[in-house]
């Protein structure tokens, strides 16, 4: 939930000022789907030979006031390829404030995630990988404000069902240069297989995922979407998980989309799920100590607002009753704080 002190609502654009509001999590309220559209729809999710090896694009997240995680997938038969990395105050990557080199591999389907330290408060930075000489996208990214703050917009997005259509709202903020960062609320991907869930495009793998290696196709193929991959590249995320990163109204020990006797033990593919949202997302590494997933976090941001995630899902939630979905149920011993 957010801890504000301010709300003027622009359709999915929030403006903070002063006072005290609760905005719980549940991915069921903003839906990035809008109608098909009628040209060179197939080239969206087609690669792009021009971003070789950085096919996916580039994107940043978790900002702080002085870091933020930058991030991007190498496409290599090599073992373990070294990639170089920049960030600058520059579009023309003069400036250069912080450079380095990392490593990827198999083990970690060769994404890139390197958390940029020893930035300054609410500045745009600009940065860029480097690898075989080539190059990728150049990101944009900022860093949150300290002290007295008037405002912040961000743009809440959540439930990007790719089967249903097109996510034409990516675009729409893309095209504004007002928003601060963006919040995904979770559903960021979607388990389902072909004309299981949607129909208007067809996902990959096409069948349901149910292993790190469906889980990893999954998310490659919502990285190759334009319209996300340009949003990405643009602005740093915030995000937090629901259901459908793993499955189905998924909890602690199942889901409602889940059949072990068919689909095998669920705390392997709820494993394969976690791996792969850490590989592909741009989100500090996620605590999974002593047998426990721990995403949920707390951003304050100057005396404006404090920004908590919260896992209502993964982490402790136990199997949903039917009465509870069609009624609701009151239970004293459940709180979300």
């Amino acid at each position: 939930f957010v801890r504000l002190k301010s709300t003027y609502f622009f359709l999915f654009l929030f403006m903070f000022t002063r006072f005290y509001i609760f905005l719980f999590f549940f991915s069921t309220t903003f839906s990035l789907l809008s109608q098909p559209l009628p040209s060179n729809i197939t080239e969206r999710i087609a690669l792009d030979e021009t971003l070789a090896p950085f096919y996916h694009g580039v994107a940043s997240g978790d900002p702080t006031q002085n870091s933020v995680i930058i991030w991007t997938r190498l496409t290599t038969a090599e073992l373990n390829p070294a990639v170089e990395w920049k960030i600058a105050t520059d579009t023309l990557m003069q400036n250069v404030i912080q450079s380095g080199t990392t490593t990827t591999s198999i083990n970690k389907d060769y994404s890139i995630k390197v958390d940029v330290t020893g930035l300054q408060p609410n500045t745009f930075y600009f940065y860029e990988f480097k690898y075989d000489n080539k190059y990728s996208l150049r990101g944009r990214t900022k860093t949150l404000p300290t002290g007295n703050i008037d405002k912040l917009r961000f743009a809440v997005v959540s439930c990007s069902s790719f089967p249903h259509g097109y996510f034409n709202v990516y675009q729409a903020i893309n095209q504004r240069n007002d928003v601060d960062a963006i919040i995904h609320l979770g559903d960021y991907i979607y388990e389902y297989g072909k004309n299981e869930y949607g129909s208007v495009r067809v996902p990959d793998p096409t069948t349901e995922i149910l292993n790190l290696a469906d889980y990893r196709l999954r998310h490659s193929m919502y990285k190759l979407d334009s319209m996300l991959m340009r949003l990405h590249q643009q602005f740093p995320f915030f995000t937090i998980w629901d259901d459908h990163e793993f499955a189905d109204n998924s909890y602690m020990d199942g889901a409602e989309n889940h059949t072990t006797a068919t689909e095998g033990l669920w705390k392997n593919r709820k494993s394969a799920a976690l791996e792969a949202y850490a590989e592909w997302m741009p989100i500090r590494s996620v605590d999974t100590t002593n047998n426990q997933v721990k995403i949920y976090r707390k951003y304050n941001i100057g005396n404006l607002v404090d920004l908590f995630f919260l896992d209502t899902r993964i982490t402790a939630r136990k199997e949903q009753t039917a009465l509870a979905s069609l009624t609701g149920v009151d239970d004293s011993t459940h709180y979300l704080l």
